[in-house]
């Protein structure tokens, strides 16, 4: 929530910044965006579908070519149940804890991801070359790992450095591909990308031993999500003198 609070409160002050508009074929566009991720490969043996919200910032040219920065934030608490307690549970399949009452164990879903993106701008409409289908790639890093909520005190088999014997973080290069529709009209408050995105992470566990299967927690793995992805675009207008074209409301 403090991460979902800070990306709102950005996203104020830049709005704020851009509302005395002066409308020209290149910009700064600030997209926080929320998406609906679906793992595959790999971590589908990890988690289940999980959400992410982040901040794009993207730099588009007059030629419509475009760069950018992306970032997302993974949370949910869909992780799929593999016996992860199995070698500290008795035979009711519970943990006792340390005052001899059952316990459980809360597991979340938690990771971060970072791009950077290069990308064109199709828009067949010339009045409005903010508008159109948007392709893009990138590559960057992708980390994730489950997060482990229970009560430390009475629960000494999770707490401090045990934890990381449980949470199988991993992290590595990731790739990723886009395509989607950027709805963008100059008079419009209403500025919206939608679209679907590709991702690939080329990860790897960095845990020294799994303690619930009892191995090396160093594996390489293979990472996939498709994400379903909507964002609000605040743009801000570069000024040149030869590009301007001024307009109200």
């Amino acid at each position: 929530m403090k991460r979902l609070f800070t990306i709102f409160c950005i996203s104020l002050c830049i709005t704020s910044f851009g509302q005395s508009e002066m409308r020209t074929n290149q910009a700064f566009m600030f997209i926080p965006h929320y998406a609906m991720q679906i793992p595959g490969t790999d971590l589908a043996d990890k988690f289940g579908r999980f959400s992410s919200i982040g901040l794009g910032i993207d730099y588009k040219f007059k030629n419509n070519v475009i760069i950018g920065l992306d970032y997302d934030w993974y949370f949910g608490n869909n992780v799929v149940d593999n016996g992860r307690f199995s070698n500290i549970t008795g035979p009711s399949g519970v943990i006792i804890d340390a005052n001899g009452d059952f316990s459980v164990i809360r597991l979340d879903v938690r990771g971060n991801y970072g791009t950077v993106n290069l990308g064109y701008l199709w828009s067949p409409n010339k009045k409005e070359t903010f508008s159109g289908i948007l392709v893009m790639g990138g590559a960057g890093v992708m980390r994730h790992k489950v997060d482990l909520f229970s009560s430390q005190i009475t629960i000494p088999q999770v707490n401090d450095d045990y934890e990381y014997g449980y949470d199988q973080m991993a992290y590595g290069l990731a790739t990723k591909q886009y395509i989607g529709y950027q709805r963008f009209v100059s008079k419009s408050r209403y500025r919206l990308r939608i679209g679907a995105e590709f991702n690939q992470g080329f990860t790897q566990g960095r845990r020294t031993w799994d303690f619930n299967a009892n191995k090396s927690g160093l594996d390489k793995r293979f990472d996939t999500t498709i994400a379903f992805k909507i964002g609000f675009i605040v743009p801000v207008y570069t000024k040149y003198a030869d590009d301007e074209e001024f307009f109200t409301d």
